[in-house]
């Protein structure tokens, strides 16, 4: 069953979301500095404000119950919930750029911030200090526009706007245990790259399976890339598609993958003898056969170049292309929701929850 929630005025619009780890209450950025915490219903419960600058990424780690934002003012906060209040530790993220996202390790004990200063900080909590510090990852020629962690918590992948996909070694000696490498042949210094990638445009996504052994990246050129990883050398399959690029990725097991982006229309990735489109999970009501439509180039780019700043399709009439759709603007920011679903939201202002088909 899909569920649609318009939590704030599509004038407006949502940067960023992320679930608790219980899913009874979600956090999200109305566009603004502002974190809002609401309850699954949508009732607002707090409101907070140590941000100057629009938070352009956040996540809410399952386990620890903590949430870390980012921000164009160059910060990071990481909130916990103490005496019925969120309250702000400092990171010392040492950025002079704005801060694009922001991913927690799977065992909480680190995050990962993708900046406009060419880097990713790896930061880390310092009791003595009772603040979190960071380590920089510099082998970047661009911003670096999506992050996303191994499931060992010791190898990250980033994507950046200069048309590359790596893999680095996130290892820090006193926070990790002893240093795992995964399916690389030896581990390497902190910072430093285990694999790399080339794409034709900037690289918007990354994410790792649930096992660590795919890697998924897509990029501006329409296209998507699986890399496999073994003991021998990694195997890419690029898949090019024939609708607009994706903007955020996510595995929901080993062999399903689902992508958002300007489409306004989460696409569905399946692994069979190799990894291919399956479908949009959004259709029409009367005909939820007809993917097809959602095929045609020339009509996507129309639909694209006909938004107003409203984020909704100027003139739509009711056989309009994208009349029928849950969201009307591009989806910005993609998580997981219980089990075998997800949560999208957009500058449209809405929430959607889906069933995974």
């Amino acid at each position: 069953m899909v569920e649609v929630k318009q939590l704030v005025d599509p004038t407006v619009g949502i940067s960023c979301h992320a679930w608790s780890p219980s899913f009874d209450a979600i956090a999200y950025a109305p566009n603004s500095h502002e974190l809002r915490i609401a309850d699954a219903s949508g009732l607002e419960k707090f409101k907070l404000n140590e941000h100057d600058m629009l938070i352009s990424a956040m996540d809410w780690h399952p386990k620890t119950n903590f949430i870390v934002t980012c921000s164009h003012d160059r910060n990071a906060f990481v909130w916990t919930f103490e005496e019925d209040k969120w309250k702000p530790l400092l990171v010392i993220l040492r950025i002079e750029r704005a801060a694009l996202d922001v991913k927690w390790s799977p065992d909480g004990q680190k995050f990962a911030v993708g900046s406009s200063a060419k880097c990713v900080p790896i930061c880390y909590y310092e009791q003595d200090n009772n603040w979190w510090v960071s380590k920089v990852i510099k082998k970047h020629k661009s911003s670096v526009l999506s992050t996303a962690w191994h499931p060992n918590s010791q190898i990250l992948a980033s994507g950046a706007s200069d048309f590359k996909a790596r893999v680095f070694s996130a290892f820090i000696s006193g926070v990790d245990t002893e240093q795992v490498c995964a399916d690389f042949a030896a581990p390497v210094a902190f910072g430093d790259a285990y694999a790399e990638f080339n794409c034709q445009g900037w690289v918007h996504a990354v994410s790792y399976s649930p096992s660590g052994n795919v890697l998924a990246f897509a990029g501006h050129d329409a296209s998507i890339h699986f890399v496999t990883f073994s003991k021998e050398s990694p195997v890419v399959q690029t898949l090019r598609f024939s609708f607009l690029p994706l903007l955020q990725l996510l595995f929901l097991s080993d062999t399903k993958l689902v992508g958002a982006g300007h489409d306004a229309n989460p696409a569905l990735f399946e692994l069979a003898d190799s990894w291919s489109f399956s479908q949009f999970v959004d259709k029409k009501p009367e005909a939820k056969a007809a993917v097809s439509s959602g095929s045609d180039v020339k009509s996507r780019m129309a639909m694209w170049q006909n938004k107003d700043k409203t984020g909704t399709t100027a003139g739509a009439k009711n056989d309009d292309l994208s009349s029928w759709m849950k969201h009307q603007a591009a989806i910005t920011s993609l998580k997981p929701y219980k089990t075998n679903q997800f949560s999208t939201t957009s500058p449209d202002g809405k929430l959607v929850t889906w069933v995974c088909p």
